[in-house]
């Protein structure tokens, strides 16, 4: 698989490992919006999520319940179910119901753009979260603002730490998924970086589709540990979900532990992901997002789109998930959730 790089100027190491390590800081300073309207009243938002059954989508729903908190405010669900005929269905059902305000959550604007123009015209605003590549607005798609991390940039960071991590030699395999154009992204970015180091080593480039991980990641980490013996330091994957099954082939291996690649994710965190973070055993880390943070910043964005006004411009900035910053993960829940009061930001900004 041949993937579309940028070529980047090598930057020297002292410069590399500052950006690595201001990633894995941790950071307690807001650097959100500070001024906006104060809260607009009763407000009635339907969340259209693209499944209900995935963590990130459920944690953005309960970050955005609790925002709703002693507002005048009401939310409703409708669960695409994973399907995009259903999402489209539940779309449909959402501009029925009429509301101020509707969330793409997880759902791909550019194939629902007409229907979203349909919202538009009856004076509905629209915001999505991961719906486009880009985050911040996107009237094309008719979406007032997206919400979702740099895609390039999380790549850039995952990979850096690969070759810091590796001493400037790492050897890399990195795994994708072709069908999703912000996973490209990552890959393309993760590829060129590992590329621009001269001592390091793009091994392979895994396209293997998430919905078929479990079919094709144990003879894709076969085939690897075949073709590479000895060799791999390193994977690179676009979501956490690679590594979880890739683990069992990697044990059954008979290789020793301190000889198996070491896997960083660009992007995810999941239960599993911090676990084997925490354990030290196949995952050095992963790229989370503020999940309930983006949930307040959604409701925050509605407020502005209500009143006229432009949308924040916030982006949350990248954060590195390693075994000596697991303190900042609220564990029971698996959600990084920054410690920089923005539920207190927020709230001053509406009272």
């Amino acid at each position: 698989m041949t993937l579309s790089g940028y070529q980047y100027a090598i930057e020297d190491r002292l410069s590399i490992e500052q950006r690595v390590q201001n990633a894995i800081e941790v950071d307690s300073l807001w650097q959100g919006p500070v001024l906006g309207p104060t809260i607009a009243p009763k407000k009635h938002l339907v969340f259209v999520a693209s499944d209900l059954r995935n963590d990130g989508v459920n944690s953005v729903v309960k970050g955005m319940t609790e925002s709703m908190e002693g507002l005048d405010w009401n939310l409703y669900l409708l669960d695409g179910k994973g399907s995009k005929l259903r999402q489209s269905a539940a779309l449909n059902r959402a501009i029925m119901l009429k509301p101020d305000g509707i969330v793409l959550g997880g759902i791909d604007a550019k194939f629902h753009e007409d229907t979203i123009k349909t919202a538009q015209h009856f004076g509905i605003k629209v915001i999505g979260w991961h719906a486009a590549n880009e985050a911040g607005p996107n009237p094309e798609l008719g979406l007032y603002t997206n919400i979702t991390t740099d895609a390039e940039e999380v790549g850039d960071i995952a990979a850096l730490f690969a070759i810091v991590n590796s001493g400037y030699k790492a050897q890399v395999v990195i795994f994708t998924d072709s069908n999703y154009s912000i996973a490209m992204q990552k890959a393309n970015r993760m590829a060129s970086r590992i590329q621009a180091c001269s001592d390091c080593r793009l091994l392979a480039i895994e396209d293997i589709p998430l919905d078929n991980i479990a079919a094709e990641m144990p003879t894709a980490i076969a085939k690897l540990l075949n073709q590479f013996p000895n060799q791999i330091t390193h994977f690179l994957v676009i979501n956490d979900l690679y590594i979880d099954f890739a683990v069992p082939s990697l044990t059954a291996s008979g290789i020793a532990a301190e000889d198996l690649p070491k896997s960083i994710s660009a992007g995810d965190g999941s239960h599993e992901a911090y676990r084997r973070i925490r354990s030290g055993k196949h995952q050095l880390a992963t790229v989370p997002e503020p999940l309930f943070m983006q949930g307040w910043q959604i409701i925050d964005e509605f407020n502005r789109a209500f009143q006229g006004e432009s949308h924040s411009g916030f982006l949350a900035p990248v954060h590195l998930i390693t075994r000596n910053n697991l303190e900042n993960i609220v564990l029971n829940v698996g959600v990084y959730d920054p410690d920089n009061d923005y539920r207190m930001a927020y709230r001053k900004i509406w009272q």
